[in-house]
């Protein structure tokens, strides 16, 4: 009896296997994991680390305040730390808490994360980095020096009021140092009793600055008391006087002038009292108005001009 040649060649006829199928499908490729013997291949750290690009490294930002501060504690040879111990020491002294600045929070600053400190902070780094009120508002991005010539440079239609804040901030005014034998009950000469003078920030002195006294701009529609006023004109209000005096054979460079809130707004404007319950607002002769008679109820006197400043 004859047997094929191979156990698994089904050449002969009288066969009943079915022959092999075979696939039209190209050969599997190999997994990536095995190599052209078929092994397993293991990838270590080394290389999972290699097929990844590397990182970009993050640039610091630095606020422009940050950079003043950096740049003060470069030239006072500061460190951080020193810093930090500083404001404690600070705080201590002054017996406020919010005087001292945490290296975390002094870092923030720098970067800007903290965009405006507190007001504490901000004098314990004027303090220890010597730095003024004018470079710390300059680098957090206020200006209220500048804020404020430009409110009174910047033509309204109407009066309005620029607030206190706005007038004292960044403003300076001189004060006289008087002699040890300075005598003040006899009448003399200023600069024989003043030894020097000092210029103070007029913000230092808000605790005792007369709450009552109020700013205003003459708007350009108000023309009531021009010439006297013109629009432009900065006016020194005491709120205290909103008593209208009589004003009899008395030119209008004499008799006082009030500022009043009208159901129009704001207006500089001389006063008179007129019938019944009525008040009579007198423009200057020269102003082009005529007088207007209004009841009591409808206006208010917000007080009687102390002082006039012209715009240049």
């Amino acid at each position: 009896m004859k047997f094929p040649s191979h156990p698994l060649d089904c050449s002969s006829p009288k066969s009943n296997q079915q022959p092999e199928s075979r696939s039209f499908l190209p050969r599997v490729l190999k997994s990536r994991d095995e190599d052209d013997s078929g092994a397993s291949i293991r990838h270590g750290p080394s290389d999972l680390v290699s097929s990844k690009q590397p990182r970009k490294r993050r640039v610091p930002t630095i606020s422009p305040l940050g950079k003043l501060i950096q740049d003060a504690m470069k030239a006072l040879g500061l460190s951080y730390q020193q810093v930090v111990a500083e404001s404690k020491r600070l705080a201590t002294l002054n017996n406020n808490p919010d005087m001292r600045i945490g290296k975390s929070t002094l870092g923030n600053i720098i970067s800007g994360s903290i965009r405006q400190p507190g007001t504490a902070k901000l004098d314990t780094l004027r303090i220890l980095l010597h730095l003024t009120r004018n470079q710390l508002d300059l680098a957090i991005g206020l200006a209220p020096q500048r804020r404020f010539v430009e409110q009174l440079q910047t033509k309204s239609f109407r009066t309005h009021e620029v607030t206190l804040d706005a007038v004292t901030r960044q403003r300076t005014v001189r004060i006289p140092v008087l002699r040890e034998n300075a005598d003040l009950a006899i009448s003399q000469f200023v600069s024989g009793i003043v030894q020097r003078w000092a210029n103070a920030e007029v913000e230092y002195f808000s605790s005792f600055y007369p709450p009552y006294l109020r700013y205003f701009v003459i708007g350009e529609s108000d023309t009531h008391a021009s010439p006297v006023a013109r629009p432009g004109t900065r006016v020194l209000v005491n709120t205290l006087v909103t008593e209208v005096c009589a004003a009899e054979n008395v030119s209008f460079h004499e008799r006082e002038l009030y500022c009043v809130l009208t159901q129009d707004g704001l207006t500089c404007s001389y006063l008179e009292h007129g019938s019944a319950g009525k008040i009579v607002l007198v423009p200057h002769p020269l102003a082009g108005h005529v007088r207007e008679e209004v009841d009591e109820k409808e206006i208010t006197i917000v007080g009687q001009v102390m002082g006039l400043l012209f715009r240049k």
